[in-house]
């Protein structure tokens, strides 16, 4: 079903305000998740400083660069089969576990050896392979909870991430207390990763009913489906994740925990383009073949999106230093500049997630290794450049220029996906350009940092109205749909 175009189509379209349902459960989940989890960030930079912080964020920053080995972006392939094939899921996700299991190990043994090499050694090798069986090893056997997104019941999903981020900020709690090391806090992690693991296994058993066999000639299939995916997943983990290990290798941890800092701040947000897009994905899948059907979600997609990165990147802007203040305390002011430049990437991280869900829906997914590419290569060169000459600072600007090429301009080159980007682009752009000038005029305003920022969103509020991507019909739908959700009525 296609995302409805009135109001009135919701009391008529019931798989719709499913969508509405459970993109509200999620999200709101997401918030309470992210709540925690900033709380948990909050509480390890207090606690770690910004020397320990960089140490611990650079070792997690450096194991994920293996993360695309260890599940080969098999998650859409999965769900989207799964979709198409409900009662054949158990065996799908049985076949897709195993295929990664085996890539799991190879990347785990992978990050261990090289860790030497890339500044990790003694101490810090060990907390590699601790980091590693997190990242690693656990990945295939979380893949089975995409199941929850197949039937749109992503509540037991971010339900069992709930569990996961108490039980972490209780760890740290504990932690702090009896003043734990390095080494405790990252097997606090594992240990909280653990529970998180074993919980989506007994939960996602009740979706997947037998028969749950593992296909052999089923690897090559998805094989074949996910190199594109697992490529694009190897240079996204660069140039989403390269800066922190380069500002370890050439700054310093103290310098890499100022930018950790600022970059948890700016990627809590991140949640709430894969909410909504998490609970559209298997309706864009079914309908990938009707250009119609697929048009009307792309619109609604890049607006709502867009319209969200926009207050979002306007607020943080402008209100930087004294959230950075309230989170972290004065010892971490420098993060304040640092945020007001990262938080911009923002744009190109969001406007991303919709063009890639997109094309994985239409089985595009080929494209998706070449913004990735340019991203990674003009993160590393700009990161080379710019580290030795400004430290933290040149990676926030690497970061913001290479987001913004890789999913704005690159593949405006192949007609295949020009119509698709360029789509977002009518939508984003107007978008882009109100927020910066509110941003400016809020920020230079001779008021008080909170009037700024109230400043600043009646302003964005205003013009999202003016410019036209936030329509009357949106509210009026988005009303109707919350009416259903909430009270069962139109």
């Amino acid at each position: 079903m296609s995302i409805p175009e009135s109001a009135h189509s919701v009391t008529e379209n019931p798989t719709s305000t499913k969508v509405v349902q459970n993109t509200a459960v999620l999200l709101s989940g997401r918030v309470t998740n992210t709540v925690l989890g900033g709380a948990s960030s909050i509480l390890i930079a207090r606690y770690l400083g910004s020397e320990q912080l960089g140490e611990f964020s650079s070792l997690y920053a450096y194991v994920s660069l293996f993360t695309w080995l260890a599940t080969l972006g098999i998650e859409p392939v999965l769900a989207r089969e799964s979709a198409r094939w409900r009662e054949r899921s158990g065996s799908i996700m049985a076949t897709g576990v195993a295929l990664c299991g085996l890539f799991a190990i190879a990347a785990a043994v992978l990050a261990i050896l090289i860790a030497p090499h890339a500044g990790y050694r003694g101490k810090m090798q060990l907390l590699v392979a601790f980091a590693a069986i997190e990242l690693l090893l656990f990945s295939p056997l979380r893949l089975v909870g995409c199941i929850f997104q197949v039937d749109l019941k992503q509540w037991y999903g971010t339900g069992i991430t709930l569990v996961r981020q108490v039980l972490w900020l209780l760890i740290i709690i504990a932690l702090a207390k009896a003043k734990g090391s390095l080494t405790s806090f990252v097997l606090g992690r594992l240990s909280a990763a653990a529970v998180e693991t074993v919980l989506i296994l007994a939960v996602s058993a009740w979706f997947l009913r037998p028969p749950r066999r593992i296909v052999l000639q089923d690897f090559k299939v998805y094989l074949r489906a996910c190199i594109p995916i697992a490529l694009s997943m190897l240079l996204a983990s660069v140039y989403l994740r390269i800066d922190q290990v380069m500002l370890h290798k050439l700054a310093s941890d103290s310098v890499l925990g100022f930018y950790a800092a600022a970059v948890k701040v700016s990627e809590l947000f991140e949640m709430l383009p894969a909410a909504f897009l998490s609970s559209v994905f298997p309706l864009l899948a079914i309908a990938a073949n009707d250009k119609q059907r697929i048009a009307a979600h792309a619109d609604r997609i890049f607006r709502y999106v867009m319209a969200a990165a926009g207050l979002l990147c306007t607020l943080i802007s402008v209100g930087s230093g004294l959230l950075v203040h309230f989170l972290y305390g004065p010892q971490f002011g420098a993060s304040a500049g640092l945020l007001s430049i990262l938080i911009w990437s923002e744009f190109g991280v969001f406007f991303g997630t919709a063009v890639a869900n997109l094309l994985l829906a239409r089985g595009l997914q080929n494209y998706l290794i070449y913004p990735t590419i340019a991203g990674a290569s003009i993160n590393v060169l700009l990161n080379l450049i710019w580290i030795p000459r400004y430290a933290a600072a040149g990676s926030a600007w690497a970061t913001l220029v290479s987001y913004t090429f890789a999913w704005a301009v690159v593949l405006l080159g192949f007609s295949a996906t020009r119509g698709i980007v360029w789509e977002g682009l009518r939508k984003g752009i107007p978008v882009v350009l109100l927020s910066g000038v509110v941003a400016v005029i809020a920020s230079h305003l001779p008021l008080p940092s909170v009037a700024q920022i109230a400043t600043a969103l009646g302003l964005y509020g205003l013009g999202i109205g003016v410019i036209g991507t936030i329509k009357a019909q949106d509210l009026q739908y988005l009303r109707t749909a919350l009416n259903q959700t909430l009270w069962g009525r139109a």
